[in-house]
């Protein structure tokens, strides 16, 4: 009879530690206004893409498409889906936001590489521009690269989106590798 009251009572205390546990998971099920804003993203963008394979390269220019929708309330899935150097182009991406770290991030795959680029960064919402920082692998080197992913938002069905990556030998500055309008 006492190891069964005390088998109680020791559930109870760890029942009733454990409840602000409890609380606290449960605000992170609820999305905030960063997750609302997301939204604004939903639907399908025509973009006109110019990419430079180097510095004093001619561009290439190309049509693609972008389509986004809200996997429930948290996350933007994203297909863009296009053509670079005269084949088909498909790239897929996640995109949250980290209520604890108070940052978004996501990842990002397409069809010319077999590494994924993790992303993390912040919306600034005086100038309209979400600026993520990615981390992948480049697929010609097969070495760590940093990119810089810099979105703005002109009003509710504009955007321009364009990618860096750093300069060898001079990691302080960045290249413009992809503008899609």
């Amino acid at each position: 009879m006492q190891r069964s009251l005390l088998c109680t009572r020791l559930g109870v205390a760890l029942l009733f530690s454990a409840l602000p546990l409890f609380a606290a998971a449960e605000d992170y099920t609820t999305p905030t206004e960063h997750h609302e804003a997301m939204t604004h993203e939903v639907g399908v963008w025509d973009a006109d893409v110019t990419m430079w394979m180097a510095p004093d390269a001619e561009p290439q220019k190309s049509k693609a498409v972008e389509t986004n929708e809200m996997l429930g309330r948290m996350w933007l899935m994203s297909k863009f889906e296009g053509e670079f150097g005269g084949e088909k182009f498909m790239g897929r991406s996640a995109t949250g936001y980290d209520p604890i770290k108070k940052k978004y991030f996501g990842g990002w795959v397409d069809t010319m590489s077999p590494f994924m680029v993790k992303m993390e960064g912040e919306y600034d919402e005086d100038s309209e521009i979400l600026t993520m920082m990615g981390e992948g692998i480049d697929c010609m080197t097969g070495k760590p690269i940093k990119s810089k992913l810099v979105t703005k938002y002109q009003g509710d069905d504009k955007k321009t989106f364009e990618m860096y990556r750093q300069e060898e030998g001079d990691l302080s500055k960045w290249l413009k590798t992809m503008e899609a309008k």
